[in-house]
């Protein structure tokens, strides 16, 4: 396929989005009692079809990470109904392009800019602005905590298997554009 990366980009994707978090929460069920929470970062990429793309296969690092958080995603909804009887919450926060240095980066204006050599945030940002029905370009991390520590607290005690977006209503814009 156009612009598919060699194997090893795939794997090294899958073992860092899914098969790292995966670990981690298998490793700690081992320690949690009833009461406890566990939160997995979604994306909200990861809830939209890749047809969204113009060029579907052209951007094949992006597909990786739609499907390592699809996978996530999936996985932590199964494990909600598997940890009900002990009394743990499981869930999934799905944010959208949230201001960190991830996202204030070349590799990431190119991606959002790929008609232009060298893009600048200056030439992405609009961009950004499209994506969410907000007007917002992006969120910021905090929004991200704040949503965490809600879904960790006993006011989300009764909350599980839940796909929380916090995306400024991305989702919403492009699902109502799509259908």
């Amino acid at each position: 396929m156009k612009g598919q990366p060699p194997l090893q980009a795939w794997i090294d994707v899958i073992n860092t989005n899914l098969i790292g978090t995966i670990n981690a929460i298998q490793v700690s069920l081992l320690h949690l009692k009833e009461g406890a929470s566990i939160i997995a970062t979604g994306s909200t990429a990861a809830l939209m079809d890749t047809h969204q793309k113009n060029d579907p296969g052209n951007d094949p690092g992006g597909m990786a990470y739609v499907h390592s958080k699809r996978a996530l995603s999936a996985y932590v909804h199964d494990l909600a109904t598997e940890l009900e009887p002990r009394g743990i919450r499981a869930n999934v926060v799905h944010p959208t392009n949230c201001n960190t240095n991830m996202l204030q980066s070349e590799p990431m204006y190119r991606s959002f800019r790929p008609d232009l050599e060298k893009p600048e945030l200056k030439d992405a940002e609009p961009v950004f602005y499209v994506q969410q029905a907000m007007k917002v370009p992006w969120i910021e991390p905090e929004d991200i905590s704040n949503a965490v520590l809600w879904l960790a607290s006993d006011e989300a005690r009764f909350v599980t298997g839940a796909q929380l977006r916090v995306d400024a209503g991305g989702y919403l814009k492009w699902y109502d554009y799509h259908n």
